[in-house]
């Protein structure tokens, strides 16, 4: 079963197998116990993400305010979802559950408590405990509940609502009740489910001691007490109950009392003999208005509107004053026509609406005159209701206290309506406030998150020190490219433009970073942009992603405009795969740092290589073999700090068109060096263009590189290019270093 919380007082209901589409307006009250036993038995944080997974986020309830009953299923879906619950039945029945003892809380339990003595009179009075919190929640839209049949070892009940859906909900509250308040052990079956368009019907067996079910005495020594009495006149009776309605077992209507025949001679009712039912609507209980079932539910609250509206400030005073009161009995029927003429009059010179007259009573009935008397009052809340009825305080009678409702109404409706305004206002400016929090959090996490990447900030936001997110990567790669114009741009032009060519750098590098899902480490002021792949959050193809960046980077450089000359920017960029220690440094301003050999030697790389180009070292090299990128051997180069390396160029994707012309232009550059080694000449380069064909460069690949070097170029670019189709155009003759570079 799940958990010992609750809900509200009587009971809104689900439907559970088959669902179907909740409809109308629920109070508050209902979400309020949700909320407070999902954050008291899971947190805080699962209440959160349950209201973010319903598209509730920042809502904020309040118990006389209604909701869409949609809200509630939705809410049960979301709380399975996240919360892991086995299933919808469960999450609505652990909601019944709580609606209940969150009652406890607010006091409603001693109306759940003194509704009956055992368990079986609780259910008996259900409708009744609804019909009396229906005055301080008005938009209640209740269900009914009747117990059909009962024996010894508990009942059938029958749940019937404009809802569906909510069927297991009203289990969890019929389950946590019996238990809670009657300590009862109970087992609920659904017999029965009919849903319709109207609502649905579901039949329960509830299986519990019912040991009140056989009592002690007997109502035939009670009756026999009373035989020394006379009977009582049909006048006298319309007298004590001026609303009542007498009908007999074909439903037509034998009398009424003198008030309410005041009310439907004005409308030119011709009550006498007519069925009840072309007067009234039944609304409740939620059954059809046979005799079968009015002679089975005398024990359950009716409620009867009159089918037309009642006149605003029609007068009774006429038929009452003029006997009123006793003019309807079952001997003379309705008040006479002229009456119901006077009874009528000034009406409609005030231009006032109507309002449909509701009553509410107990049917009950009278053996002698083999008919059921509907013993009933109005149901007026306070003076601007009775006077909409077309009623006046004379009306009512005094021994039923149906005038001190009114007027206590009166004035607990205008408090609670100033009260609930306050309340929607304060609750608005809360609801707003709330939605600016969550935006400026957002704001707040994308910026943390940009610094120190997701999973870092989450991380120290969960409570780890920072220290502890110090670790040691043994495979990373290091990615440094440098804007080749930037030290130009710093001595010929304005601060701002310095700024501002960086900041454009910036916006168009970040959004490769971010669809490669790297981690840009930082923006040095002198042009240098660091990216990192495999840390913080490891993955096995980092040097494929960087490389895949690099490419992007080149391809994206004239889309960074110098701020000076308004053209295109170059970049150069190196790369190194190997170890690093990362961790957050710093407390007041904290980064996310690298430390280790590897950002020196990718930082080298960058140093060594040429605009337009990207530079690796071998081990970066060896992490792309068998990959779809292509790389070339470059050469050994005295690199500072590190000696003699050999090096590589990425020259592209394999099977691309580009990558085969920078293979061609390397080719070129190659035998135009080895053709021109006797000839001292100081370095030049040309940047390659990745999308055109290149001409000729007198680039060298290796200031010194030695047969060995030269082959294993050659090599490299054989495995790109093929030899009939690429590098059958070149031929060299090595004899005594005479090198000649011509087409065969």
């Amino acid at each position: 079963m799940p958990v010992n919380d609750s809900n509200k007082c009587p009971f809104a209901s689900f439907a559970g197998p088959k669902g179907g589409k909740p409809r109308g307006r629920m109070y508050g009250i209902l979400f309020e116990s949700i909320q407070f036993f999902v954050n008291n038995d899971y947190g805080k944080e699962a209440w959160e993400s349950v209201l973010e997974h319903a598209g509730l986020s920042n809502a904020i309830f309040i118990s006389q305010k209604t909701y869409p009953d949609s809200w509630m299923v939705n809410l049960a879906k979301s709380t399975h979802h996240v919360l892991q619950v086995p299933s919808m039945n469960d999450v609505m029945f652990y909601f019944g559950t709580c609606f209940v003892t969150y009652c406890c809380r607010i006091s409603y339990d001693k109306i759940l408590k003194n509704a009956g003595r055992t368990y079986r009179d609780f259910l008996n009075e259900i409708d009744n405990i609804h019909e009396n919190i229906r005055f301080s929640h008005p938009k209640m839209q209740s269900p009914s509940f009747i117990v059909q049949s009962e024996d010894r070892d508990g009942c059938i009940l029958v749940y019937r609502s404009m809802r569906t859906g909510f069927t297991y909900y009203v289990m969890g509250q019929l389950w946590q009740c019996a238990k809670q308040f009657y300590e009862v052990d109970i087992k609920i079956d659904v017999l029965e489910e009919i849903i319709t368009d109207k609502g649905c019907n579901v039949t329960f067996r509830l299986n519990f001691d019912n040991h009140a079910f056989t009592c002690p005495g007997s109502s035939k020594e009670i009756a026999a007490s009373f035989e020394g009495y006379p009977k009582v006149k049909s006048e006298t009776f319309f007298e004590l109950f001026p609303f009542c309605v007498v009908f007999n077992s074909k439903l037509r209507i034998m009398g009424c009392g003198g008030r309410l025949a005041g009310l439907l001679s004005s409308h030119n009712y011709k009550a006498l003999g007519t069925p009840i039912t072309d007067v009234f609507i039944l609304r409740r209980p939620l059954v059809d208005c046979n005799w079968n079932n009015i002679m089975s539910h005398q024990r359950v609250v009716f409620e009867m509107a009159l089918r037309k509206g009642v006149k605003e400030n029609s007068s009774l005073v006429d038929s009452v004053d003029n006997g009123g009161s006793g003019g309807g009995k079952m001997t003379n029927g309705l008040p006479s026509k002229s009456r119901e003429k006077g009874g009528g009059g000034g009406t409609e010179k005030n231009g006032i609406g109507t309002k449909k007259l509701l009553l509410r009573g107990q049917m009950k009935y009278i053996k002698d005159w083999d008919a059921i008397a509907f013993l009933c009052t109005p149901i007026l809340s306070n003076l601007d209701e009775m006077q909409r009825a077309g009623m006046y305080l004379q009306d009512l009678s005094v021994f039923d206290n149906s005038r001190d409702l009114v007027w206590k109404g009166q004035q607990c409706a205008s408090d609670i309506e100033y009260n609930m305004e306050r309340q929607i206002a304060w609750t608005k400016q809360i609801e707003a406030t709330l939605t600016k929090l969550g935006e400026a959090r957002q704001k707040s996490e994308d910026l943390i998150n940009s610094m120190l990447t997701k999973s870092i900030a989450d991380r120290l936001k969960s409570g780890v020190d920072a220290l502890d997110t110090c670790e040691s990567f043994s495979q990373v790669t290091i990615l440094f490219s440098y804007l080749v114009e930037f030290p130009d741009i710093c001595t010929d032009g304005t601060p701002f433009q310095v700024v501002q060519c960086v900041q454009n750098a910036t916006q168009v590098f970040d959004k490769i970073v971010d669809k490669h899902q790297l981690f840009k480490v930082e923006t040095l002021g002198d042009g240098v942009y660091m990216v990192a792949g495999g840390v913080p959050d490891r993955c096995v193809d980092h040097a494929q992603r960087v490389a895949g960046l690099a490419l992007e980077l080149l391809e994206n450089a004239e889309h960074v405009k110098n701020p000076i000359t308004d053209k295109g920017m170059q970049v150069l960029i190196g790369m190194h795969t190997g170890s690093v220690v990362a961790g957050i440094v710093g407390k007041r301003t904290p980064q996310y740092c690298l430390f280790g050999d590897t950002v020196n030697t990718a930082a080298r790389m960058q140093t060594n290589s040429v605009p337009g180009r990207v530079h690796l070292t071998q081990p970066c090299h060896e992490c792309l073999q068998g990959t779809q990128y292509a790389t070339v051997y470059r050469g050994r180069l005295p690199i500072k700090g590190k000696g003699e390396m050999k090096t590589y160029w990425l020259v592209g994707r394999k099977g691309e068109s580009s990558t085969k012309a920078i293979c061609h232009t390397l080719l070129e550059e190659h035998f135009t060096r080895i053709r021109n080694r006797s000839i001292p000449k100081p370095e030049t380069t040309k940047p390659i263009n990745y999308r055109v064909y290149p001409s000729v460069s007198s680039f060298d690949t290796a200031p010194d590189d030695t047969k060995d070097d030269e082959k294993q170029f050659e090599n490299s670019i054989k495995e790109i290019l093929t030899e009939e189709e690429d590098t059958s155009k070149y031929s060299e003759d090595n004899d005594n270093d005479d090198v000649k570079l011509s087409p065969t």
